[in-house]
């Protein structure tokens, strides 16, 4: 494996990752792809592989990046903008190694190909599977973007991930929480947590602060990601990542303040106002309405019921 180690980027989707990546691979010697999410869903493959020492173990992983989806119709092979030829050869000269080791060996030779001698990786969902990798790459490194709840939640329904507020809330909580709990197991030079409104609000100093921390120069380029962040981004996730050839707009943090009705903050700060509180994030206290509570609970018992209930809700001008 190389001497330098890996960095991986985590978190709950719609939490930054996508702007620290942009930004982060704007250095000189890092390079982070766009998501891989083969490392999880190809590792049960890992016996066909073997050692990649015999050409086709090679091309059976080769095969299987090519046919793997990792995201709304985007592959895993094409992240690494690497010739069929070129991944082969670095596999043949990586032999014999383990799994983790041939991935690594793709994403150094993915790096080496931009002109860059160190690797990354910007996969939010792997913040559930943090300590798995840790085990697999003992050397890296892991920024967890944390962002407040509610605009990830806000976030996650208007990209359509989800029609629900409380259900968006609830998988904030989990994924931001499954992170946390990996840094008990991380020493401090392992696991850091970003904040996205940090990032946002004073991009320079907390970019200053992650390149020493990944022992890196920081250099004034990562704030230039929005003349070429476009590029980096596959063609599948564009409608997700809008604001990649725009400058970093402070008001994108707490954009919840304006754009959420009482209600979705209710909703939101009932499931994860617990770990909202413990992160730093101030509550306002909203809570969801009593008839609202009501018809909740009469649809997991019978939705014609709870229909007949707003119906009458309605007729008396309550809702």
């Amino acid at each position: 494996m190389s001497s330098a180690p890996p960095l991986f980027i985590v978190g709950c989707s719609r939490s930054g990752t996508t702007l620290l990546r942009l930004m982060l691979t704007q250095h000189p010697d890092l390079h982070i792809p766009p998501e891989s999410e083969f490392l999880l869903s190809l590792y049960d493959q890992a016996e066909l592989y073997g050692t990649f020492e015999a050409p086709h173990q090679r091309w059976f992983f080769i095969r299987d990046l090519q046919t793997t989806e990792v995201s709304m119709g985007a592959y895993a092979f094409p992240i690494f903008d690497l010739s069929i030829h070129a991944a082969e050869t670095a596999l043949a000269e990586r032999a014999p190694t383990d799994f983790a080791g041939a991935a690594a060996a793709l994403f150094e030779a993915s790096a080496h190909e931009h002109g860059k001698t160190r690797w990354g990786d910007k996969t939010p969902h792997y913040v559930r599977h943090i300590e798995w990798l840790s085990d697999a790459y003992p050397e890296a490194q892991f920024i967890h973007m944390i962002r407040d709840g509610r605009d990830v939640a806000r976030s996650r329904v208007e990209a359509g991930f989800t029609s629900s507020m409380r259900r968006s809330a609830l998988h904030w909580k989990e994924e931001v929480q499954s992170g946390r709990d990996a840094r008990q197991h991380l020493s401090d030079h392992r696991y850091h947590e970003l904040f996205y409104e940090d990032l946002v609000h004073n991009p320079s100093s907390v970019l200053r602060e992650v390149c020493g921390w990944i022992d890196l120069n920081y250099t004034e380029h990562l704030l230039t990601f929005d003349r070429t962040g476009d590029a980096s981004v596959p063609d599948e996730h564009a409608h997700l990542h809008e604001n990649v050839t725009n400058a970093v707009d402070p008001s994108r943090a707490q954009a919840w303040r304006t754009s959420l009705p009482s209600r979705d903050v209710a909703d939101v700060e009932a499931v994860a106002g617990d770990l909202l509180r413990d992160l730093g994030y101030d509550l306002t206290g909203a809570r969801v309405p009593l008839w609202l509570r009501v018809v909740r609970g009469l649809y997991r018992n019978g939705r014609a019921q709870a229909r007949a209930v707003v119906q009458t809700l309605k007729r008396l001008g309550i809702v």
